[in-house]
């Protein structure tokens, strides 16, 4: 495992670095110092993408939360995978390079010894262990406290289950192969024969289960049925994403099947992969339930126009475990996608037994 986060900070924040995480001067204000590629919310956190200012090269993924105390507490992760966290308070009156020692513990376990470096007058940064254990502790920890000169802060790490893992997806969307984010970004385009062999090792990392594939596809050809679209062709997802794909006319669509992985970090996975993969102005959100049966819902918009398209995703418990992410989208009016993402949600019910 590398090292996790280098945006907090100190590593993202360090004059020297010249990179302040975005998602900080969004809270406290300062001079810019990195530009947002996207941004998406993961359950209380704010989390998103940053480059270098002036520059449209990734740098960073990273996510921040405020505390009663008026504390701000982010989390980060480089593109080199080091990580960081990291403390601001607009009442703090720090000196600029100054490095402090502290002692933080998470839960119960053996307190360790860092430094925090101010990086502005409100700011410093905890650059932390190149260590899986670490990481997992602040993951499943309930509460993280720090002492700081005679004085011990407390922080619940309320969805950091979440956050942590969706920032490490978010590092790893933006560093896809070139030439393979398009096809991340909208999963449904079936790619050339002739590189669908590197697109598929290159987009996910590894080949999709073939048990996946075959029960994504079943379940697309149901739901497709039952929702009375017609001329649609069907196929094996074939980037390494998704499990099932298909067309009909202009209207695209998915199935991929998540075993493990909670609503919120599909939710904010799919964003990430998403906004990764466009190259023009990028739109996500989650869309409000309409009743009570309801079931978790989002989409993205890349570009405007006949070039844009937009993707509607809802997620549905599977009976086997884990969830289904089913997408609808088109190109060009939303409008189209929203009519058939409701039809084929209703039918997906239907077929599912829901």
């Amino acid at each position: 495992m590398r090292r996790f986060m280098n945006c907090g900070f100190m590593s993202c924040g360090v004059m020297s670095c010249g990179v302040i995480c975005g998602v900080t001067l969004a809270l406290l204000g300062g001079p810019a110092a990195a530009d947002t590629l996207y941004e998406f919310p993961v359950g209380t956190w704010s989390a998103g993408a940053y480059s270098k200012q002036s520059s449209r090269q990734f740098n960073h993924c990273a996510a921040a939360a405020n505390y009663n105390s008026g504390i701000t507490m982010l989390f980060s992760v480089s593109r080199s995978y080091a990580w960081s966290m990291s403390f601001a308070n607009r009442s703090w009156r720090l000196t600029q390079g100054q490095t402090y020692d502290i002692a933080f513990t998470v839960d119960q376990a053996t307190p360790l010894r860092a430094r925090a470096i101010a990086i502005g007058p409100n700011q410093v940064e905890v650059p932390l262990a190149d260590s899986t254990e670490l990481f997992q502790r602040f993951r499943q920890g309930n509460q993280l406290r720090v002492a700081a000169a005679g004085q011990v802060f407390a922080f619940n790490l309320t969805g950091t289950s979440q956050v942590l893992p969706a920032l490490l997806r978010c590092v790893q969307a933006n560093l896809q192969p070139a030439g393979t984010t398009t096809v991340a970004a909208n999963p449904f385009a079936a790619p050339a024969p002739s590189n669908s062999a590197s697109q598929r090792s290159n987009a996910g990392g590894q080949e999709r289960p073939a048990a996946y594939r075959a029960e994504a596809l079943s379940l697309a050809a149901n739901i497709l049925g039952s929702a009375g679209i017609v001329g649609f062709q069907i196929a094996e997802g074939d980037n390494g994403f998704v499990d099932a794909a298909w067309r009909a006319n202009h209207l695209f669509g998915m199935v991929r099947i998540e075993p493990k992985e909670p609503p919120a970090l599909i939710s904010a996975g799919m964003i990430a992969v998403d906004a990764a993969g466009c190259r023009s102005r990028f739109a996500s959100g989650s869309i409000p339930a309409t009743d009570n049966n309801d079931v978790p819902r989002m989409f993205t918009k890349c570009g405007d126009g006949d070039q844009g398209y937009t993707v509607f995703y809802f997620i549905l418990p599977r009976k086997a475990g884990g969830h289904y992410l089913i997408g609808t989208g088109t190109s060009g009016t939303e409008e189209p996608a929203r009519q058939v993402e409701s039809d084929i949600r209703q039918a997906t019910l239907k077929v599912t037994g829901r």
